[in-house]
């Protein structure tokens, strides 16, 4: 196919090479949303669901929400085929302003925040092999950070290589997990059958189960996120109007099926009401069937997980520093293309960097919780965003979803009502939330203010 045109700002100097196919998305993807959320979120649900049946259900809406934002995400970096993703989706349908306010966020605070947290993970748990001081967990997680920027500068077929491996170790861990777990079960006694109680009927259901199915799918949501990070690269793909939109898809359905596969072997094992109890639920479903080996089987799928979930995190957050900087003559430097390796390496640079910073000094947490809804404020507007480019687009040579419009106006109607309930809960954080994004707004005009 011909080669999609920059949009604006973006000159050869800083055009990124199209090498990417569609195993490589769906790779990506897998990578960061089969992260460490599928060994401990099931405990959370089941603190507010009861009944099996409801709770593979509520994972099966999960992945169809996610299908939903995958088919939205789908036509539009098939119709705005450039790096950046969202960025590039927010700032072609509502400004300039809104699309650098979606940047700031992602750079100041979620995409760092949450390099930082996988870091951490990986670190905590190898330190069950390794244990090096007191400060061990900081310096292994500045040090994986460093070396995974590293392998993305110094190319990207290098690092969809790596991730190409990782995300197909994830797929056969958990795989492999819950085959192990059927089998183990079944020749234990003592261990609980799969019971459904049909909580869910037309006599039990109720405002109030209502409510608990709402509560749990705001962790499960969590866990599927990521669905739509290879968007971020959509200027390196080769194929952008069908092999694209497909691996987001793809990548969508598998981590579905995976995420319901897992859960049915929990509840094999560990009955709703004693999972909600536990911190983890995998590690105690492994102890309880292994003992201490167990613990060690945990401990490296876990590791496995995290450094798939890193290394794509690293390679999609650094493209959107990238874009971001193309609009602005101020950042141009950022937006430079390494002339050796044809990678943005000073984007990635500045996201490994501040990552870094975020683990020595331990408040990433506390940012990431105060913008969550900040994640689905911007899906929201990517979804209504495709009734904006169909407006002003023709359909030409592009992808076109099925189920359009009733598609794009659900998901957007579930992102508006996930921001409005973290609102309505957790007030004085969401609030200091949008003062963080706000913030962005004089960055902005001083920025803006250096083109004249």
């Amino acid at each position: 196919m011909t080669e999609p045109q920059p949009i604006r700002n973006i000159g050869m100097a800083h055009k990124l090479k199209r090498e990417l196919h569609f195993w490589d998305s769906v790779a990506i993807n897998i990578g960061i949303i089969i992260g460490v959320g599928i060994f401990r979120v099931p405990a959370e649900v089941a603190k507010h669901l009861t009944d099996p049946a409801v709770i593979l259900f509520a994972w099966i809406v999960g992945g169809l929400i996610a299908h939903f934002g995958a088919l939205c995400y789908a036509e539009l970096s098939s119709r705005y085929p450039h790096t950046g993703g969202t960025y590039v989706f927010i700032r072609e349908s509502y400004g300039k302003l809104t699309g650098f306010l979606f940047g700031w966020t992602e750079i100041v605070i979620l995409r760092a925040g949450s390099i930082a947290a996988v870091a951490y993970v990986f670190s905590t748990y190898l330190r069950n092999f390794f244990d090096f001081g007191p400060m061990s967990e900081k310096i292994i997680a500045v040090a994986l950070i460093g070396s995974l920027t590293v392998i993305n500068i110094l190319g990207v077929k290098l690092g969809t290589r790596i991730q190409n491996v990782f995300s197909s170790l994830k797929v056969i861990t958990i795989l492999s997990m819950s085959v192990a777990i059927f089998f183990f079960a079944t020749r234990q006694s003592g261990i609980p059958a799969f019971v459904a109680s049909h909580v869910f009927t037309s006599s039990h259901f109720n405002s109030q189960s209502l409510f608990l199915f709402a509560a749990a799918m705001v962790p499960i949501l969590w866990t599927y996120g990521g669905w739509h990070e290879s968007a971020f690269m959509s200027g390196e793909f080769r194929d952008t109007r069908w092999e694209l939109p497909a691996s987001l898809l793809t990548s969508a359905l598998v981590v579905t099926v995976l995420y319901v596969t897992i859960n049915i072997a929990y509840l094999r094992v560990v009955p709703p009401a004693e999972m909600a109890g536990t911190k983890a639920i995998a590690s105690e479903v492994f102890n309880r069937m292994f003992g201490s080996v167990g613990t060690v089987i945990m401990t490296i799928a876990v590791l496995i997980s995290s450094v798939g979930a890193l290394n794509s995190t690293i390679m999609t957050g650094g493209r959107i520093p990238f874009a971001v900087a193309s609009d602005y003559p101020r950042f141009k430097w950022v937006a430079q293309v390494d002339s050796k390796f044809e990678t943005p390496r000073r984007s990635l640079e500045i996201n490994g960097i501040w990552a870094a910073v975020l683990v020595l000094f331990g408040s990433f947490e506390q940012l990431v919780y105060f913008c969550q809804f900040a994640q689905w404020l911007f899906f929201g507007l990517a979804g209504f965003s495709i009734f904006i480019a169909r407006a002003k687009q023709k359909k030409d040579e592009t992808f076109s979803m099925l189920g359009y419009p009733f598609i794009p106006a659900v998901f957007t109607l579930i992102a508006t009502c996930i921001c409005a309930s973290i609102i309505w809960y957790t007030p004085q954080a969401s609030l200091i939330g949008v003062v963080l994004i706000l913030a962005g707004i004089p960055v902005y005009y001083w920025v803006k203010g250096a083109q004249h």
